[in-house]
């Protein structure tokens, strides 16, 4: 590449690696790469694959701040970042971090301050400053926090503050780690439309993401990474097309999924499908009509009806397996300050019993998950595990009998190995040394971190810290586990881990509740599910029932799977969750499967 064209590029990226301190194995491996101003250029791969130290080497934070030996050039607007201070590219390039909590100043006092506050570093006029972060709050939906502090919101409420204020500041280039890894489906993709939009006005997009279907949708270019080299390379269809993008530990957009189970039905597609939408559409093309241009299906009414309430009647179902072991009867909660969380919330679940709730940031999920464990106590109503009252308790003595696996896994570690975080609370709790090895051992077995007891926790990954939390509540053998998004960040080889051993603790008659965004996840793992919105339990029913209840999903701001989506368009009523009555709604309807 010549001169002329090294100063045109907005990155470009010369035999980079990089080896962090004490490890054995570079974390990146010879990455050549350039991205042309305005590009969006989205980097995939499994977890440890390297994404986040090229996102961060791009940004100037390796090796300045997460120390280690680097070699190779790194041009930003064709500056060499050797020797330059990671200030100097502030005006150049705006740094979203995986954990929103990162990304916070820990001096403003109010989201609006928060959002101010990199343009007053930046010599922005008061006027300008007002007139921007205003509009950004709009845009962003965040006019009702406004003031509040950062620090009083949810993990998803902080990350949608953490992208605006980023997106604010308006720079060049925006480089992005998982930005929506705790957000709700619609507020996702608002999200997405926000980058999009500051990426249609010229600015250089480089994201890294789990999410593909956003990926597929957005990328100029995608960039697979594995073992810190670049795999692969190319458009979303190149690369999602190759059947190595699977081996490389990466999820595939659900309707490719879909796509191939079709195929396999004998429906013989004419082109590739990265979406519902593009997959309808062929679908159509070999003759497979649509319903009533998209007319709910009609759910038969077998629920029970608890009470009226608007969208639709909020549904309550009762526990799968006999006599409940979790009872929430009537439950309310209110912060200090006057900021009601949890609203007259009813529900019961039983031993064995794994269930989903799912529903829009600040609905109220995470309060409720600490109201069972203990964290918190009602404000009004009764949590009672086994039959009795939490008030009874104690925090660490309702903690002994239902475990809690945070939202952010850094609020939950503290130890400096992974076998002493695993083994501190048995510790505490005076098990003897025999008892707490075997439980630590199989802990770390489920989760896959035997091999990384010897381990400092910071040292590994956000997705793999989340596991050593995960771990360290297993050891604890408590009959209720809550897990908050615990799919956030996560690859597919993650994804599987995870939901191995969901299933394994309902096998032992765990109790168990996932809070998570994941809907792809929750139609495909769990029988029954909980949607949340407002502060309030919307519906409680079976998962194959929950995703037709339009107007409940639609004010949760989640999305119907893609699975569903497709079946909304192509059959005239519910049919739950099954792959062979979808395929064989479309062998009716006249679609060519030659």
């Amino acid at each position: 590449m010549n001169d002329t064209a090294k100063a045109a590029a907005a990155i470009e990226i010369t035999g980079l690696s990089f080896t962090y301190p004490l490890s054995r194995h570079p974390a990146l491996r010879g990455i050549d790469l350039t991205v042309a101003p305005g590009e969006w250029v989205s980097i995939i791969g499994a977890n440890g694959a390297g994404k986040s130290t090229l996102a961060q080497a791009i940004r100037g934070l390796v090796p300045q701040f997460s120390k280690g030996e680097l070699d190779g050039t790194v041009r930003v607007r064709g500056r060499d970042l050797a020797g330059g201070s990671v200030g100097e590219l502030t005006a150049d390039v705006g740094y979203v971090f995986q954990n929103p909590f990162t990304q916070m100043t820990g001096v403003a006092t109010t989201v609006y301050a928060e959002l101010a506050y990199g343009l007053g570093n930046m010599g922005v006029p008061p006027e300008a400053i007002r007139s921007r972060v205003d509009a950004m709050l709009e845009a962003t939906n965040l006019v009702p926090l406004a003031a509040r502090s950062p620090f009083e919101l949810s993990g998803g409420q902080q990350q949608r503050v953490a992208l605006a204020s980023i997106l604010v500041m308006e720079q060049p280039i925006l480089v992005i780690d998982e930005p929506t890894s705790q957000l709700d489906p619609e507020t996702t993709a608002a999200m997405f439309e926000l980058i999009a939009t500051a990426h249609a006005a010229g600015r250089t997009v480089v994201l890294v993401e789990h999410k593909m279907e956003q990926v597929a949708r957005f990328s100029d270019r995608v960039i697979l990474l594995s073992d810190g080299e670049i795999a692969l390379s190319g458009t979303p269809a190149e690369v999602f097309s190759n059947p190595a993008c699977e081996r490389y530990g990466v999820r595939l957009p659900e309707a490719m999924y879909l796509e191939r189970a079709l195929e396999r039905r004998g429906f013989v597609l004419p082109g590739r499908a990265l979406s519902v939408t593009e997959l309808a559409g062929q679908l159509q093309k070999l003759g497979a009509h649509p319903v009533g241009a998209g007319e709910p299906a009609e759910i038969p009414d077998t629920t029970t009806v608890a009470k009226p309430a608007e969208p639709e009647p909020v549904i309550i179902r009762k526990p799968l397996n006999g006599e409940p072991l979790v009872e929430i009867d009537n439950v309310s909660f209110t912060y200090p300050g006057g900021v009601e969380a949890v609203h007259e919330v009813s529900l019961a679940l039983s031993a064995g019993e794994s269930v989903a709730i799912i529903g829009q940031n600040g609905a109220g999920k995470t309060t409720l998950a600490k109201l069972v464990n203990g964290l918190l106590r009602p404000s009004s109503g009764e949590v009672r595990i086994a039959g009795h009252a939490t008030t009874e308790w104690t925090a660490a003595e309702t903690a002994r009998r239902v475990g809690y696996v945070f939202q952010n896994p850094d609020d939950q570690i503290f130890n400096k190995t992974v076998l002493d975080e695993v083994e501190y609370a048995l510790r505490r709790l005076g098990l003897p040394e025999v008892e707490r090895k075997r439980r630590v051992d199989a802990a770390l077995e489920l989760t896959g971190l035997s091999d990384r007891r010897s381990a400092n926790p910071y040292d590994l990954p956000l997705s793999v810290r989340k596991f050593v939390t995960i771990a360290s509540v297993i050891a604890l053998d408590t009959a209720v586990l809550l897990f908050d998004e615990p799919t956030a960040g996560q690859d597919l080889a993650g994804l599987n881990r995870l939901i191995a051993i969901l299933r394994e603790l309902s096998r032992r008659g765990k109790a168990v509740v996932t809070i998570t965004h994941d809907m792809e996840f929750v139609s495909q793992h769990f029988a029954r599910t909980i949607v949340m919105a407002d502060r309030q339990v919307l519906a409680d029913t079976p998962t194959e029932r929950t995703f037709y209840l339009d107007a409940v999903i639609a004010k949760a701001m989640v999305n119907q799977p893609a699975f569903v989506q497709l079946t909304r368009h192509f059959c005239a009523s519910d049919i739950g969750l099954s792959m062979d009555k979808l395929a064989d709604v479309i062998a009716q309807s006249g679609a060519n499967t030659g």
